[in-house]
């Protein structure tokens, strides 16, 4: 009988012990399922925040660029604008500046001025400047006297008709009235092509 309780007590060991063993497993199973899905969340965190990191940089860098472009271009703009603002002196100035129309019309001479093909300005005589009568601008009234090749006539005509522009930087200015006349028979065959003619220009300048 006490032997039978002794096998009864063994085989209830061994179920208990499988039943514990049982037990282990599922929860190592469990914890094994639950680590693996969690390496899974895990690695696409990671995974996300490597992406996340990397869209960051290429923004930080986007931003960079975008700055140094914006500063280029700004940088460039205000160039642009000084030198516009600095030839809009030049063409329509605040005064008669007579003194630079003087220069830039010595400057057009010496550009053309050539033996065989000759723009030789014999004089220049200014006028008092006076108002538009709308009040909107000035202009000053001169008159010069010029021997020129009937080339450089042209390009004096050229020069005078498409004044005022900024990117030419000439003064504005246009023709009056002009009055002229064309060489003779000398038996100098240059001075049949020559022009010897009197203009009368205004240059304007602005009114304030």
């Amino acid at each position: 009988m006490a032997k039978v309780d002794y096998q009864l007590a063994i085989q209830k060991q061994k179920s208990g012990l499988q039943a514990y063993a049982a037990l282990c497993l599922v929860f190592l199973v469990i914890v094994g399922a639950y680590t693996y899905f969690k390496w899974v969340d895990y690695s696409v965190f990671r995974a996300a925040i490597a992406s996340n990191e990397s869209v960051i940089e290429k923004l930080e860098q986007d931003v960079v660029n975008e700055k140094s472009d914006y500063l280029e271009k700004k940088s460039s703009l205000e160039e642009l604008s000084g030198e516009i603002e600095g030839n809009l002196k030049t063409v329509f100035p605040a005064t008669d500046n007579y003194t630079e129309l003087t220069r830039a019309f010595d400057a057009f001479e010496q550009e053309l001025n050539r033996t065989n093909s000759p723009f030789v300005i014999s004089s220049i005589e200014y006028q008092d400047a006076q108002v538009d009568p709308d009040g909107n601008y000035k202009f000053l009234p001169l008159r010069m006297n010029i021997t020129s090749s009937r080339d450089n006539f042209a390009k004096f005509l050229r020069y005078v008709e498409t004044s005022g522009s900024i990117l030419d930087n000439v003064r504005v200015m246009d023709i009056q009235s002009i009055h002229m006349s064309f060489g003779k028979d000398s038996g100098d065959s240059g001075d049949k092509n020559n022009v010897n003619f009197s203009v009368k220009i205004h240059a304007y300048f602005q009114n304030i």
